[in-house]
């Protein structure tokens, strides 16, 4: 038995389906091993390794398992620099497999004098949590174990294993000492009971308080937990984007996505909060609007299992250092038998909420004019249906999904790269969602024109595999954040923010799938309907207004309406 077949094994008994790369001579023997799997594990070949990286990503979100990725030596590790980026400030667990020079070469590693050697385990450091070459074959069990245990304890997050390519043939077996695993989070912690209690204290003494829940209580699977609490307290629920959807749209405590690209209803009830409770969420600069929302003074309790968080950025927060389930779960708990008493007027804000929302993606079309990116994202959202998923690429299309989608139903349905955001992540993350997801039954992928030109080359990974990928392509020929400050920052003077004009349905075509150019609502409607029950992949081409956008740009210690 090989290395190659063996970690093939590891990786099957752990719990993992499917890998997703692109080849190198030096990664064959592990693809050997797949294919001697007899389908127990399955490999997707992708057309560019960063997008191995962002369909494990989104593979590993969906279904709470670790995601693999592999890449050869030299230019092929290079490429996963960007997706292990992401899952690293996602807090996803990925397992990415690397090729390396043989051993003995290690004094020839220096500038590439071994073809594409370079000190490619260094590299990773900053964006992983473990990095190891397996330098001994006897060490594989072990080196698996650890990587899997390192990716899925504590804060999730990418590990990195480099095999030699002079790792080959053994003639001895193999005994797994411990019980595989590639299922998160694999532990779970509790708070500590006096930090609950000064919590509960807190959430009684509070007049307007609201819950901030971010994509930490997806991780911990606390979907539950979370709703229950809002029910019994009566308090509205705003989310980051990485959580949307962690209750349905639909639900009367839900007042959908706070932050820079959230809605100004949500963004309101954190500025009228009087205690805001974090729930999963680091508070970062996109949720809290660059730290001023809540303002100083709004007592804060920040749950989240990553201790380093709690204080960062809100110093005076009261802490739960926990996995999200079981701290909400101290919390009901220790609440029990209390009866609240808070000073909101839900009905009145959820009154407001949806006259702002119609009054937003009803805005007349004139004809020859750009298409409005509130309006067609509505009329998306109407052709959705239960079941559907949602996947974002980085940038605006992540702001218009995040406020213009509205989600039937509770539970992760949709998906966008707010670690680091990077531009070509939709892609690619659609095709880790409907592997991850064989049931969906189709997958709505939300993407500009200019990120979509970075990973657009996967449509052949979506037609070669018969993927229901609907792309709504929101083409306006720029680069829109960087337009948009180039005019209010640089007095409107542009340099590279602006395209020409592509035929994308052309070019999805000629990969294969269904393409269709939308100039009016009408139009786009017709090409919903036809995609009702898609037979594989299709793009719709949306030619959008270049002006509008959703972010958000308060001034600190002033109203962001």
């Amino acid at each position: 038995m090989t290395v190659g077949d063996r970690l093939a094994e590891l990786l099957a008994q752990s719990g993992v389906e499917h890998v997703f790369g692109v080849p190198g001579g030096q990664t064959l023997p592990f693809y050997e091993g797949i294919r001697k799997s007899g389908g127990t594990i399955s490999h997707v070949l992708m057309r560019d390794e960063r997008s191995a990286g962002f369909a494990a990503d989104a593979y590993a979100r969906l279904t709470g398992k670790v995601g693999v990725c592999d890449a050869t030596v030299g230019p092929g590790a290079t490429n996963l620099l960007s997706p292990l980026a992401e899952a690293y400030c996602s807090s996803v667990p990925l397992l990415a497999i690397v090729s390396d020079i043989s051993r003995g070469w290690e004094y020839r590693r220096v500038r590439g004098n071994a073809s594409q050697a370079m000190q490619q385990l260094e590299m990773f450091k900053p964006v992983s949590k473990w990095q190891v070459t397996l330098s001994q074959p006897r060490s594989l069990e072990n080196v698996v174990d650890q990587a899997l245990r390192v990716a899925v304890t504590g804060r999730p997050g990418p590990v990195v294993i480099a095999l030699p390519d002079d790792a080959g043939d053994m003639e001895f077996e193999w005994k797994r000492q411990v019980k595989p695993s590639a299922i998160y989070p694999r532990h779970r912690s509790a708070p500590d009971p006096a930090q609950v209690q000064e919590a509960c204290q807190a959430l009684l003494k509070a007049k307007k308080p609201a819950l901030l829940v971010g994509g930490g209580a997806f991780t911990s699977h606390a979907d539950a937990e979370v709703a229950q609490l809002a029910r019994k307290m009566g308090i509205p629920v705003v989310t980051t984007i990485t959580a949307k959807g962690i209750m349905a749209d639909t639900d009367p405590l839900m007042f959908g996505v706070a932050g820079t690209m959230g809605n100004p209803k949500a963004n309101e009830i954190i500025s009228q909060a009087d205690l805001v409770f974090f729930v999963g969420c680091k508070a970062g600069q996109m949720a809290t609007f660059g730290y001023d929302r809540p303002v100083p003074g709004v007592v804060t309790i920040h749950l989240d299992i990553d201790a380093e968080e709690i204080g960062r950025n809100f110093t005076d927060s009261i802490p739960l250092v926990c996995d999200a389930r079981l701290g909400v779960s101290s919390i009901l708990t220790a609440l029990e038998g209390e009866s609240f008493s808070y000073q909101w007027e839900l009905d009145a804000f959820r009154q407001e909420c949806q006259k702002w929302y119609d009054e937003a993606t009803n805005v007349p079309h004139k004809p020859g004019e750009p298409l409005s990116a509130p309006v067609i994202t509505g009329i998306i959202d109407q052709a959705m249906q239960p079941g559907d998923l949602a996947v974002c690429d980085a940038s605006l299309p992540s702001g218009w999904a995040a406020v213009y989608v509205r989600l039937k139903e509770a539970g992760r349905n949709y998906l966008a790269p707010r670690g680091l955001a990077g531009l070509g992540w939709g892609a690619p993350a659609a095709i880790g969602a409907a592997l991850a997801r064989p049931d969906a039954k189709r997958i709505f992928l939300f993407a500009g024109d200019g990120g979509y030109s970075f990973s657009m080359q996967e449509m052949e990974v979506m037609v070669r595999l018969k993927l229901p990928v609907i792309t709504c392509l929101y083409n306006n020929c720029i680069l829109g954040w960087i337009k948009h400050l180039q005019k209010s920052r640089y007095d409107g003077n542009y340099i590279s923010s602006e395209y020409s004009d592509i035929d994308f349905a052309t070019v999805a075509k000629g990969f294969g799938a269904r393409g269709y150019t939308v100039k009016t609502l009408d139009e786009l409607k017709e090409a919903l309907e036809m995609e009702r029950e898609p037979d594989g992949p299709c793009l719709i081409n949306m030619s959008t207004d270049e002006w509008e956008t959703p972010v958000l740009r308060p001034v600190s210690g002033e109203s962001a309406y």
